[in-house]
């Protein structure tokens, strides 16, 4: 099994998504809906390196953009854990694919959820800097904007990010036990380094909701086998491998017996380790 150092020379942070959706899902559980899925929206996102997510206010304002301007947006980043950050490090510290500049883990822009790099970002402007988005610079970083309001965001994701590793290797290594700190020193560093780039156990590579045409596969059957054996889902469902009203219902009633998700009826990683699923 490929660990996140195999692949800090091939060049593509989309190689850790299994791990990156695990940290992402231990972060919503330390601080309930700290990051939501934007994938919704009218977007256009491309390859695994990209994590659809924001801070709920953060996205809250991208849908309004969006709508405003009546197209859709491309998104080239957005959120980026720890596990891509580190890699980005690496390559930078390395001397890889002419990388000049990248921050330490847990001090990027984009590790906060609030950050995106978008086409066409002057198309965009009038748009978002009236919505609290503000360009990065056109010289320094061309298609970065970042969200600022301060009062409807999280400040300090950057060192939850860290903890959700901590916490995340810890639940996997209770005989190899890290300091859950948010601190990214060496134990961490180490740690992450050796950490399997697919995740630890089952990972699900999508988020699951009722939709037309109706998501089916494994990982609607495992999910549903979950349910089925979960007190909390008290919704009578079978394994069909179909995602269907029922599933739906049976998703919900676990979220709002739980009383730290939010109750809309999508399997996100928040859900999925509430769950035992990730």
């Amino acid at each position: 099994m490929l660990q996140v150092r195999d692949v800090i020379a091939k060049g593509d942070t989309g190689l850790v998504r299994g791990l990156s959706l695990q940290i992402i899902g231990v972060m919503n559980s330390i601080v309930p809906n700290t990051l939501v899925s934007f994938d919704d929206l009218d977007v256009d996102i491309a390859g695994n390196q990209i994590n659809p997510f924001l801070q709920p206010a953060a996205r809250e304002s991208l849908r309004i953009a969006i709508k405003e301007r009546g197209s859709k947006l491309l998104v080239n980043s957005a959120y980026r854990t720890i596990a891509q950050q580190y890699l980005l490090r690496q390559q930078f510290e390395q001397g890889l694919f002419g990388i000049t500049a990248i921050a330490i883990p847990g001090s990027s822009n984009h590790e906060g959820g609030l950050a995106l790099d978008v086409e066409d970002p002057d198309g965009w402007e009038p748009y978002f800097e009236p919505r609290n988005w503000i360009r990065l610079g056109r010289d320094f970083d061309y298609p970065h904007y970042d969200y600022r309001f301060p009062a409807a965001t999280q400040q300090d994701l950057g060192r939850i990010g860290i903890r959700a590793f901590q916490r995340l290797w810890n639940q996997h290594h209770p005989g190899d036990r890290i300091a859950e700190d948010g601190s990214f020193g060496p134990q961490t560093e180490a740690r992450l380094a050796e950490s399997p780039i697919d995740g630890f156990g089952l990972v699900f590579a999508r988020a699951l909701r009722f939709q037309e045409p109706r998501l089916q596969g494994d990982d609607v059957a495992k999910l549903q086998e979950a349910l089925m054996k979960n007190k909390l889902a008290p919704a009578a469902i079978k394994v069909t491998g179909l995602f269907d009203m029922t599933t739906e219902l049976a998703v919900k009633q676990f979220q709002q017996a739980t009383k730290q998700l939010s109750v809309d009826g999508i399997v996100g990683p928040a859900t999925l380790l509430a769950l035992g699923l990730s």
